[in-house]
Protein backbone atom coordinates (compact mmCIF):
# COMPACT_ATOMS: atom_id res chain seq x y z
CA UNK A 1 0.00 0.00 0.00
CA UNK A 2 2.94 2.32 0.69
CA UNK A 3 3.93 2.34 -2.92
CA UNK A 4 0.87 3.85 -3.83
CA UNK A 5 1.31 6.61 -1.91
CA UNK A 6 4.30 9.28 -2.92
CA UNK A 7 5.25 12.33 -1.17
CA UNK A 8 6.02 15.09 -2.86
CA UNK A 9 8.10 18.04 -1.71
CA UNK A 10 7.58 21.72 -3.32
CA UNK A 11 11.99 21.19 -3.76
CA UNK A 12 10.79 18.35 -6.37
CA UNK A 13 7.99 19.94 -8.00
CA UNK A 14 10.25 21.77 -10.70
CA UNK A 15 11.56 18.30 -11.32
CA UNK A 16 8.76 16.47 -12.72
CA UNK A 17 9.33 15.15 -16.09
CA UNK A 18 6.32 14.73 -18.85
CA UNK A 19 6.67 11.72 -21.11
CA UNK A 20 9.16 13.17 -22.96
CA UNK A 21 11.82 13.81 -21.00
CA UNK A 22 10.95 17.80 -20.35
CA UNK A 23 10.33 19.49 -17.55
CA UNK A 24 6.81 20.45 -17.21
CA UNK A 25 8.03 24.26 -16.13
CA UNK A 26 9.28 25.06 -19.73
CA UNK A 27 5.33 25.16 -19.86
CA UNK A 28 5.16 28.89 -19.18
CA UNK A 29 7.52 30.05 -21.41
CA UNK A 30 6.20 31.21 -25.03
CA UNK A 31 7.99 28.48 -26.40
CA UNK A 32 6.55 25.63 -24.14
CA UNK A 33 2.85 27.43 -24.44
CA UNK A 34 2.94 27.12 -28.20
CA UNK A 35 4.60 23.81 -28.52
CA UNK A 36 2.13 22.81 -26.54
CA UNK A 37 -1.32 24.03 -28.23
CA UNK A 38 0.56 22.54 -31.33
CA UNK A 39 0.80 19.40 -29.89
CA UNK A 40 -2.72 19.29 -28.33
CA UNK A 41 -4.63 20.91 -31.98
CA UNK A 42 -3.16 18.63 -34.49
CA UNK A 43 -4.12 15.06 -33.12
CA UNK A 44 -7.56 16.45 -32.18
CA UNK A 45 -8.33 17.87 -35.13
CA UNK A 46 -7.32 14.84 -36.73
CA UNK A 47 -9.30 12.16 -34.36
CA UNK A 48 -12.31 14.89 -34.77
CA UNK A 49 -11.98 15.42 -38.82
CA UNK A 50 -11.81 10.98 -39.21
CA UNK A 51 -14.92 10.81 -36.85
CA UNK A 52 -16.67 13.56 -38.79
CA UNK A 53 -16.06 11.70 -42.29
CA UNK A 54 -17.23 8.15 -40.94
CA UNK A 55 -20.43 9.86 -39.72
CA UNK A 56 -20.96 11.60 -43.07
CA UNK A 57 -20.23 8.55 -45.46
CA UNK A 58 -22.63 6.55 -42.83
CA UNK A 59 -25.18 9.30 -43.46
CA UNK A 60 -24.25 9.32 -47.33
CA UNK A 61 -24.54 5.44 -47.52
CA UNK A 62 -28.15 5.42 -45.44
CA UNK A 63 -29.60 8.19 -47.74
CA UNK A 64 -31.16 5.47 -49.98
CA UNK A 65 -31.21 8.15 -52.50
CA UNK A 66 -33.07 11.04 -50.78
CA UNK A 67 -31.12 14.41 -51.65
CA UNK A 68 -31.81 16.41 -48.47
CA UNK A 69 -29.70 13.32 -46.45
CA UNK A 70 -27.34 13.22 -49.24
CA UNK A 71 -26.83 16.94 -49.28
CA UNK A 72 -26.98 17.42 -45.20
CA UNK A 73 -23.85 14.37 -45.81
CA UNK A 74 -22.23 16.41 -48.31
CA UNK A 75 -22.40 19.18 -46.30
CA UNK A 76 -20.14 17.95 -43.32
CA UNK A 77 -17.33 16.28 -45.51
CA UNK A 78 -17.42 20.02 -46.70
CA UNK A 79 -17.43 21.32 -43.48
CA UNK A 80 -14.70 18.78 -42.12
CA UNK A 81 -12.19 19.50 -44.75
CA UNK A 82 -12.66 23.02 -44.23
CA UNK A 83 -12.08 22.16 -40.80
CA UNK A 84 -9.05 20.47 -40.90
CA UNK A 85 -7.75 22.82 -43.25
CA UNK A 86 -8.36 26.02 -40.94
CA UNK A 87 -6.42 23.89 -38.23
CA UNK A 88 -3.99 23.28 -40.35
CA UNK A 89 -3.35 26.75 -41.57
CA UNK A 90 -3.58 27.93 -37.81
CA UNK A 91 -0.24 25.39 -36.73
CA UNK A 92 0.92 26.80 -40.24
CA UNK A 93 0.54 30.59 -38.73
CA UNK A 94 2.46 29.59 -35.34
CA UNK A 95 4.97 27.56 -36.52
CA UNK A 96 5.59 31.18 -39.26
CA UNK A 97 5.46 33.53 -36.20
CA UNK A 98 8.11 30.97 -34.24
CA UNK A 99 10.58 31.12 -36.47
CA UNK A 100 9.83 34.82 -37.23
CA UNK A 101 10.62 35.95 -34.22
CA UNK A 102 13.55 33.27 -33.25
CA UNK A 103 11.05 31.67 -30.46
CA UNK A 104 12.70 28.00 -30.95
CA UNK A 105 9.34 26.12 -30.43
CA UNK A 106 9.95 24.50 -33.76
CA UNK A 107 13.93 23.82 -34.30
Amino acid sequence: MDRLITTVYASTLSQILDEEGQNLAEATTVEGVVQGIVNIALPVAGIVALILFVIAGYKMITSQGNPDKLKDAKDMITNAVIGLVFILLSVGILVLISNMFNLGAFS
